[in-house]
């Protein structure tokens, strides 16, 4: 009887001594779980921090070099040329596409004619993330001076763009310097982010391509339409500067009225002043 009681006990204390190793465990277990949500919040309210400070300071918006017209895009051409051809595009837009390949080398050939200055703004409207990426890339390749190179690049062969894609592409294109880092970093993310919210506050820009020419909307974008619409444009311009130069003529001519006035008074004046003295001789001579 004393042994069963004996064993009883000793099982009853075994129960009782795994229990305390369980609860020391599961207490172990809180206060590893408390330090590790700790450091958790730390770690979440560092990265906050840090992350204000970078997109604090002035809170300038970094853009590409090569930039103009009143929404940033990117420019190509003589600032001078009479022409100025805006186009809203998307790089995985397939009417922008067919807009390069029907159009894209005549564009050329007026930019560097110095007929028309190009302004380029890439959006999202298609590809969304893939497209800001594209965009971004854009803009480094701009910065190169390789803008050209790169639209034709990626038109050829348009994909869901990955940065390394693009830094390959770049390769191809032969864009060196800075372009790599440039891509990797997406220095021009917000850039890109500020053009498509600019396209969707312009009215008439309501899908890609939409292409102006000197501010007028061209809804006709086939290569015949495009260049009656450029020769018409720059015919207006060439007829806006013989229109300031005729005033110049008629300034000329004006001039040219009053030197003869003032020699015909002279004249008048000569006359007179001989009458006056063969009249004076006369009396001398009475």
């Amino acid at each position: 009887m004393s042994s069963k009681k004996a064993e009883a006990r000793a099982r009853v204390q075994a129960m009782r001594e795994e229990q305390a190793r369980k609860d020391r465990a599961r207490e172990r277990m809180m206060r590893f779980s408390i330090a590790g949500a700790v450091l958790v919040a730390v770690a979440i309210i560092a990265v906050a921090v840090i992350s204000n400070d970078d997109d604090g300071g002035d809170g300038a918006e970094t853009v590409p070099t090569a930039v103009a017209g009143d929404h940033q895009g990117i420019v190509t051409g003589d600032s001078s040329a009479p022409v100025v051809m805006e186009v809203w595009l998307d790089f995985l837009c397939p009417h922008c596409a067919e807009f390069e390949q029907a159009n894209g080398q005549q564009i050329d050939e007026w930019v560097e004619s110095g007929q028309v200055q190009l302004i380029n703004y890439p959006v999202t409207y298609t590809g969304g993330v893939n497209s800001q990426r594209a965009n971004n890339a854009y803009a480094c390749a701009a910065d190169e001076g390789m803008a050209d190179e790169f639209l034709d690049a990626a038109f050829a062969s348009p994909q869901q763009w990955t940065n390394n894609r693009l830094v390959d592409l770049g390769d191809e294109a032969g864009i060196g310097g800075d372009y790599e880092s440039c891509v990797r970093n997406e220095t021009y993310e917000s850039w890109s982010s500020s053009v498509t919210e600019a396209a969707n506050g312009v009215e008439e820009v309501t899908g890609t391509p939409t292409v102006f020419v000197n501010g007028e909307k061209v809804d006709d974008w086939s290569p015949q339409n495009l260049a009656s619409v450029v020769e018409a444009a720059a015919g207006a311009g060439d007829t806006d500067e013989g229109a300031d130069s005729e005033p110049t003529e008629g300034e000329d001519s004006t001039e040219g009225e009053d030197s003869d006035e003032s020699t015909e008074g002279a004249d008048g004046e000569e006359s007179a002043d001989e009458a006056q003295s063969d009249e004076d001789g006369g009396a001398g001579d009475d």
